[in-house]
Protein backbone atom coordinates (compact mmCIF):
# COMPACT_ATOMS: atom_id res chain seq x y z
CA UNK A 1 0.00 0.00 0.00
CA UNK A 2 1.19 3.09 -0.79
CA UNK A 3 1.87 5.79 1.74
CA UNK A 4 -0.87 8.37 0.52
CA UNK A 5 -3.35 5.24 0.76
CA UNK A 6 -2.26 4.33 4.27
CA UNK A 7 -2.29 8.10 5.71
CA UNK A 8 -5.83 8.39 4.05
CA UNK A 9 -6.98 4.64 5.45
CA UNK A 10 -5.68 5.85 8.77
CA UNK A 11 -7.75 8.91 8.50
CA UNK A 12 -10.43 7.23 8.07
CA UNK A 13 -10.56 5.04 10.77
CA UNK A 14 -9.86 7.98 13.04
CA UNK A 15 -12.60 9.94 11.85
CA UNK A 16 -14.61 6.39 12.21
CA UNK A 17 -13.22 5.70 15.89
CA UNK A 18 -14.57 9.55 16.80
CA UNK A 19 -17.93 8.97 16.07
CA UNK A 20 -18.24 5.52 17.29
CA UNK A 21 -17.31 7.76 20.53
CA UNK A 22 -19.24 10.38 20.13
CA UNK A 23 -21.94 11.54 22.23
CA UNK A 24 -25.17 13.14 22.12
CA UNK A 25 -26.60 16.14 23.52
CA UNK A 26 -28.34 16.44 26.54
CA UNK A 27 -30.51 18.93 28.04
CA UNK A 28 -31.94 19.59 31.65
CA UNK A 29 -35.63 21.56 32.21
CA UNK A 30 -36.21 21.58 35.97
CA UNK A 31 -38.40 24.59 35.68
CA UNK A 32 -39.53 25.67 32.04
CA UNK A 33 -38.58 24.25 28.06
CA UNK A 34 -36.51 27.42 26.71
CA UNK A 35 -34.55 26.05 24.26
CA UNK A 36 -36.39 22.26 24.69
CA UNK A 37 -36.72 22.66 20.92
CA UNK A 38 -33.27 22.63 20.41
CA UNK A 39 -32.90 19.02 21.29
CA UNK A 40 -35.93 17.72 19.35
CA UNK A 41 -33.98 15.11 16.85
CA UNK A 42 -33.13 12.01 16.95
CA UNK A 43 -30.25 10.97 19.84
CA UNK A 44 -31.22 14.15 21.42
CA UNK A 45 -32.30 13.82 25.44
CA UNK A 46 -34.08 15.80 27.60
CA UNK A 47 -34.57 15.46 31.55
CA UNK A 48 -38.30 17.02 32.43
CA UNK A 49 -39.05 18.77 35.91
CA UNK A 50 -41.38 17.33 38.47
CA UNK A 51 -43.44 20.10 38.05
CA UNK A 52 -44.08 20.42 33.96
CA UNK A 53 -43.61 17.09 32.27
CA UNK A 54 -46.68 17.96 30.65
CA UNK A 55 -45.46 21.14 29.14
CA UNK A 56 -46.63 20.25 25.03
CA UNK A 57 -42.43 21.24 24.47
CA UNK A 58 -41.55 17.86 25.74
CA UNK A 59 -44.52 15.93 23.40
CA UNK A 60 -43.20 17.97 20.38
CA UNK A 61 -39.36 17.22 21.04
CA UNK A 62 -40.69 13.49 21.39
CA UNK A 63 -42.40 13.60 18.02
CA UNK A 64 -39.09 14.25 16.13
CA UNK A 65 -37.12 12.05 18.14
CA UNK A 66 -35.98 13.09 21.25
CA UNK A 67 -36.01 10.87 24.23
CA UNK A 68 -37.81 12.69 27.70
CA UNK A 69 -37.00 11.25 30.67
CA UNK A 70 -38.94 12.40 33.62
CA UNK A 71 -37.24 13.45 37.09
CA UNK A 72 -37.62 11.20 40.29
CA UNK A 73 -36.54 11.89 43.64
CA UNK A 74 -36.92 8.43 45.41
CA UNK A 75 -34.94 8.06 48.00
CA UNK A 76 -35.96 11.70 50.02
CA UNK A 77 -39.25 13.41 50.16
CA UNK A 78 -39.90 17.42 50.13
CA UNK A 79 -40.63 18.45 53.67
CA UNK A 80 -43.71 20.50 52.19
CA UNK A 81 -45.48 20.26 49.08
CA UNK A 82 -44.36 21.12 45.88
CA UNK A 83 -46.76 20.98 43.09
CA UNK A 84 -49.59 18.97 42.48
CA UNK A 85 -48.10 16.68 39.78
CA UNK A 86 -45.21 16.16 42.22
CA UNK A 87 -47.36 15.54 45.17
CA UNK A 88 -48.88 12.31 43.10
CA UNK A 89 -45.28 10.85 43.23
CA UNK A 90 -45.51 11.16 47.61
CA UNK A 91 -48.24 9.88 48.11
CA UNK A 92 -50.96 12.65 47.65
CA UNK A 93 -48.96 14.29 51.09
CA UNK A 94 -45.51 14.33 51.85
CA UNK A 95 -46.23 13.68 55.42
CA UNK A 96 -47.64 10.71 54.88
CA UNK A 97 -44.54 9.06 53.07
CA UNK A 98 -42.53 6.22 55.69
CA UNK A 99 -39.14 7.54 56.20
CA UNK A 100 -35.76 6.29 56.37
CA UNK A 101 -35.83 4.79 60.26
CA UNK A 102 -32.16 4.66 61.31
CA UNK A 103 -31.09 5.83 63.53
CA UNK A 104 -34.46 7.25 64.56
CA UNK A 105 -37.45 7.72 62.29
CA UNK A 106 -36.88 10.62 60.26
CA UNK A 107 -33.66 11.49 61.21
CA UNK A 108 -31.72 11.19 57.90
CA UNK A 109 -31.62 14.06 55.58
CA UNK A 110 -29.38 14.50 52.32
CA UNK A 111 -30.50 17.33 50.53
CA UNK A 112 -32.01 20.48 52.52
CA UNK A 113 -35.53 21.02 53.65
CA UNK A 114 -36.36 16.72 52.34
CA UNK A 115 -36.01 13.84 54.60
CA UNK A 116 -34.67 10.45 53.30
CA UNK A 117 -37.32 7.92 52.55
CA UNK A 118 -37.61 4.16 53.65
CA UNK A 119 -35.46 2.13 51.15
CA UNK A 120 -35.89 -0.64 52.90
CA UNK A 121 -36.29 -3.78 50.31
CA UNK A 122 -39.83 -4.70 49.94
CA UNK A 123 -40.93 -1.35 51.94
CA UNK A 124 -44.53 0.13 51.60
CA UNK A 125 -42.51 3.71 50.37
CA UNK A 126 -40.44 1.21 46.97
CA UNK A 127 -43.76 -0.75 46.23
CA UNK A 128 -45.71 3.02 45.77
CA UNK A 129 -42.91 4.32 43.58
CA UNK A 130 -42.94 0.96 41.74
CA UNK A 131 -46.65 1.68 40.84
CA UNK A 132 -46.06 5.25 40.07
CA UNK A 133 -43.41 4.46 37.30
CA UNK A 134 -45.43 1.25 36.30
CA UNK A 135 -47.91 3.88 35.30
CA UNK A 136 -46.04 6.40 33.57
CA UNK A 137 -44.65 3.12 31.90
CA UNK A 138 -48.45 2.42 30.94
CA UNK A 139 -49.01 5.64 30.05
CA UNK A 140 -46.60 6.37 27.37
CA UNK A 141 -46.12 10.17 27.61
CA UNK A 142 -42.23 10.00 28.67
CA UNK A 143 -39.35 7.35 27.48
CA UNK A 144 -38.16 6.63 31.05
CA UNK A 145 -37.26 7.94 34.12
CA UNK A 146 -33.76 9.94 36.18
CA UNK A 147 -33.89 8.41 39.40
CA UNK A 148 -32.03 10.73 41.19
CA UNK A 149 -29.62 10.25 44.27
CA UNK A 150 -30.06 6.69 43.37
CA UNK A 151 -27.23 4.18 43.28
CA UNK A 152 -25.30 2.41 45.85
CA UNK A 153 -24.82 4.91 48.28
CA UNK A 154 -26.02 8.23 48.72
CA UNK A 155 -23.39 11.02 48.22
CA UNK A 156 -24.68 14.20 49.26
CA UNK A 157 -22.30 15.51 52.39
CA UNK A 158 -25.39 16.25 54.61
CA UNK A 159 -26.23 12.13 54.15
CA UNK A 160 -23.26 11.82 56.79
CA UNK A 161 -22.80 8.41 54.91
CA UNK A 162 -19.00 7.63 56.00
CA UNK A 163 -20.16 7.30 60.10
CA UNK A 164 -23.19 4.94 59.21
CA UNK A 165 -23.36 1.63 60.75
CA UNK A 166 -22.52 -1.07 58.40
CA UNK A 167 -25.93 -2.88 58.43
CA UNK A 168 -27.79 0.44 58.40
CA UNK A 169 -25.44 1.03 55.04
CA UNK A 170 -26.49 -2.48 53.67
CA UNK A 171 -29.79 -1.88 53.96
CA UNK A 172 -29.74 0.92 52.07
CA UNK A 173 -27.85 -0.31 49.13
CA UNK A 174 -29.91 -3.56 49.39
CA UNK A 175 -33.02 -1.03 49.02
CA UNK A 176 -31.87 0.61 45.87
CA UNK A 177 -31.00 -2.45 44.21
CA UNK A 178 -34.17 -4.04 45.32
CA UNK A 179 -35.87 -0.94 43.37
CA UNK A 180 -34.46 -1.12 40.28
CA UNK A 181 -35.11 -4.58 40.16
CA UNK A 182 -38.41 -4.44 40.68
CA UNK A 183 -38.70 -1.33 38.16
CA UNK A 184 -36.63 -3.69 35.32
CA UNK A 185 -39.03 -6.55 35.86
CA UNK A 186 -42.18 -3.98 35.57
CA UNK A 187 -40.97 -2.44 32.37
CA UNK A 188 -39.88 -6.06 31.03
CA UNK A 189 -43.08 -6.65 31.23
CA UNK A 190 -44.82 -3.78 30.19
CA UNK A 191 -42.67 -2.07 27.76
CA UNK A 192 -39.18 -2.89 27.32
CA UNK A 193 -38.21 -0.03 25.70
CA UNK A 194 -38.57 2.45 28.88
CA UNK A 195 -35.31 3.74 29.66
CA UNK A 196 -33.95 3.51 33.27
CA UNK A 197 -31.11 5.80 34.48
CA UNK A 198 -30.00 6.65 38.12
CA UNK A 199 -27.92 9.80 39.21
CA UNK A 200 -25.74 7.64 40.85
CA UNK A 201 -22.96 4.81 40.19
CA UNK A 202 -23.31 0.76 42.02
CA UNK A 203 -20.10 1.23 43.43
CA UNK A 204 -19.56 2.13 46.86
CA UNK A 205 -15.83 0.58 47.31
CA UNK A 206 -17.01 -3.04 47.49
CA UNK A 207 -19.28 -5.38 45.24
CA UNK A 208 -22.54 -4.86 47.34
CA UNK A 209 -24.42 -2.45 45.06
CA UNK A 210 -22.85 -4.04 41.59
CA UNK A 211 -26.25 -6.56 40.62
CA UNK A 212 -27.85 -2.72 40.53
CA UNK A 213 -26.43 -1.88 37.33
CA UNK A 214 -27.82 -4.66 35.40
CA UNK A 215 -31.48 -3.50 35.89
CA UNK A 216 -30.78 0.47 34.75
CA UNK A 217 -29.46 1.41 31.31
CA UNK A 218 -27.19 3.26 32.38
CA UNK A 219 -25.80 6.32 35.21
CA UNK A 220 -25.66 10.13 35.15
CA UNK A 221 -22.16 11.76 36.34
CA UNK A 222 -22.61 15.05 37.66
CA UNK A 223 -19.52 17.26 36.99
CA UNK A 224 -17.16 14.50 37.50
CA UNK A 225 -13.25 15.84 37.36
CA UNK A 226 -11.46 15.86 34.23
CA UNK A 227 -9.48 13.23 33.43
CA UNK A 228 -11.01 11.19 37.33
CA UNK A 229 -10.14 7.43 36.44
CA UNK A 230 -12.75 6.30 38.56
CA UNK A 231 -15.47 8.38 36.87
CA UNK A 232 -14.39 6.89 33.50
CA UNK A 233 -14.48 3.59 34.72
CA UNK A 234 -17.96 3.94 35.79
CA UNK A 235 -19.00 5.28 31.83
CA UNK A 236 -17.71 1.97 30.99
CA UNK A 237 -19.66 -0.01 32.27
CA UNK A 238 -21.89 -2.53 30.37
CA UNK A 239 -25.18 -2.06 32.37
CA UNK A 240 -28.69 -3.34 31.51
CA UNK A 241 -29.00 -5.99 28.54
CA UNK A 242 -32.46 -4.22 26.74
CA UNK A 243 -30.16 -2.49 23.90
CA UNK A 244 -30.41 1.17 24.49
CA UNK A 245 -27.59 2.18 26.86
CA UNK A 246 -27.53 5.53 28.39
CA UNK A 247 -24.32 6.94 30.14
CA UNK A 248 -24.73 10.93 31.07
CA UNK A 249 -22.34 13.02 32.00
CA UNK A 250 -23.13 16.90 33.20
CA UNK A 251 -19.52 18.52 32.20
CA UNK A 252 -18.38 21.79 34.00
CA UNK A 253 -19.32 24.00 30.85
CA UNK A 254 -19.41 23.56 26.96
CA UNK A 255 -15.65 22.79 26.32
CA UNK A 256 -15.68 19.83 29.22
CA UNK A 257 -18.74 18.65 27.52
CA UNK A 258 -16.75 18.00 24.64
CA UNK A 259 -13.97 16.60 26.35
CA UNK A 260 -16.55 14.13 27.89
CA UNK A 261 -18.34 13.06 24.98
CA UNK A 262 -15.28 11.62 23.85
CA UNK A 263 -14.99 9.02 27.12
CA UNK A 264 -15.59 5.11 26.32
CA UNK A 265 -19.04 4.92 26.33
CA UNK A 266 -20.16 7.96 27.59
CA UNK A 267 -23.76 8.51 25.39
CA UNK A 268 -25.15 11.88 25.97
CA UNK A 269 -23.02 15.22 27.66
CA UNK A 270 -25.11 18.11 29.17
CA UNK A 271 -23.02 21.76 29.76
CA UNK A 272 -25.15 23.09 32.05
CA UNK A 273 -23.45 24.45 34.98
CA UNK A 274 -23.37 27.65 37.30
CA UNK A 275 -26.60 29.38 39.23
CA UNK A 276 -30.09 27.74 38.06
CA UNK A 277 -28.18 25.32 35.82
CA UNK A 278 -30.57 22.90 35.62
CA UNK A 279 -33.91 26.08 35.30
CA UNK A 280 -34.03 24.66 31.28
CA UNK A 281 -31.09 23.46 28.40
CA UNK A 282 -28.41 25.60 27.25
CA UNK A 283 -27.64 25.36 23.81
CA UNK A 284 -26.40 22.02 22.99
CA UNK A 285 -22.63 21.25 23.64
CA UNK A 286 -22.32 18.78 20.70
CA UNK A 287 -23.34 17.82 17.30
CA UNK A 288 -26.34 14.97 17.02
CA UNK A 289 -24.45 12.18 16.70
CA UNK A 290 -25.98 8.54 15.41
CA UNK A 291 -26.05 5.59 18.11
CA UNK A 292 -25.04 2.44 16.70
CA UNK A 293 -23.90 0.36 18.75
CA UNK A 294 -27.50 -0.78 19.73
CA UNK A 295 -31.07 -1.22 18.56
CA UNK A 296 -34.82 -0.98 20.40
CA UNK A 297 -35.44 -3.53 23.07
CA UNK A 298 -38.71 -4.09 21.01
CA UNK A 299 -36.49 -4.81 18.00
CA UNK A 300 -34.31 -7.06 19.94
CA UNK A 301 -37.54 -9.02 21.18
CA UNK A 302 -38.85 -9.51 18.11
CA UNK A 303 -35.78 -11.49 16.68
CA UNK A 304 -35.74 -13.88 19.53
Amino acid sequence: MSPVAMFACAVVLAVGAYRAEAANPLGIAFKDTTNVSMYAQPTGMIIAGRCNRNDPAFQQARSHGAEVLLYIAATERPDHRVCKLDNELYMNDPARVPLWPYPREGERVSYPKTHMTDMRPGSPWILNVVDYVTQLMREGKVDGVFLDSLGARPWNKLADWDDWPQQEKDVWTDGTVDLVRRLDEKRRAINPDFIIVSNGAWDRGDSRGASGERYVDGIMLEHPKAGSKWHEKQAGKTFGDLGHRRVLVVAHGPDDAKAWARVKGVTHVCSQFGPGEYVHPTEPPVPFEPLHDRKTASQMYSSK
